[in-house]
């Protein structure tokens, strides 16, 4: 692998694009043609010079010549002898390609609502039965047969018209009760929600990284 003095991890390089996504190895799984695995690639090393990439820096420091590796299936596959890897100090600037990056994190809090169930009100009609009553008078007709005593002297003719025979019939009426019912809307239930609404403060703990750089009062 010839020198390359101007190597830098494409972290490093804001302004630097991939064509294409896929070819962004970091993260991935480095496997040698029988699928074991080699190691886990931290990044990736370009040439600013010939402005490529030239290289893979595996998480233990380790560097692979990207000669030797092709994109299988969307992992790399080392297509090289893995004992033939060059340690990092080989062809390479040893404190660049092994410049190591401290994120800085910063929390921040998600409030959010969810809907809970609060209970339940029901509303039941049902049907309830008493007893109620009423006085009403009744009427009642009754035929009274009474006998007088009389003592008149009458005319032939009014003797000859009243000698026959007669039939009354008079009818007895009465009254009985009768019951019906009916039925009368005296009011009604209305079911409705009203909405009110309150304001809780919310509080939690949030991290974040802070960078602290102390330098050796003797370095020049």
């Amino acid at each position: 692998m010839n020198a390359h003095t101007n190597v830098r991890k494409l972290a490093c390089l804001d302004d630097w694009q991939l064509e294409h996504p896929d070819q962004d190895l970091r993260g991935k799984t480095l496997v040698d043609l029988q699928g074991r695995e080699i190691g886990r690639v931290d990044d990736m090393l370009a040439d600013l010079e010939d402005e490529r990439v030239v290289a893979l820096r595996l998480h233990d420091n380790r560097i692979v010549n990207i000669a030797n590796v092709d994109i299988r299936g969307g992992r790399p596959v080392l297509t090289a002898d893995a004992a033939q890897i060059p340690q990092p100090a080989d062809g390479f600037d040893r404190e660049a390609v092994t410049t190591e990056h401290i994120p800085v994190i910063e929390e921040t809090l998600d409030v959010g609502k969810r809907e809970v169930d609060l209970g339940a009100v029901r509303i039941r009609s049902r049907v309830v039965s008493e007893t109620v009553g009423e006085n009403v008078t009744l009427r009642n007709e009754h035929v009274n047969v009474e006998r007088r005593p009389a003592h008149e002297a009458i005319s032939e003719a009014d003797a000859e018209a009243l000698l026959k025979d007669r039939t009354i019939d008079v009818t007895e009426t009465g009254e009985r009760v009768v019951v019906g019912k009916h039925a009368t809307v005296t009011g009604e239930v209305v079911v409705d929600k009203e909405v009110d609404t309150r304001t809780e403060r919310v509080e939690g703990v949030v991290r974040h990284t802070e960078v602290d750089v102390d330098r050796d009062a003797k370095r020049r």
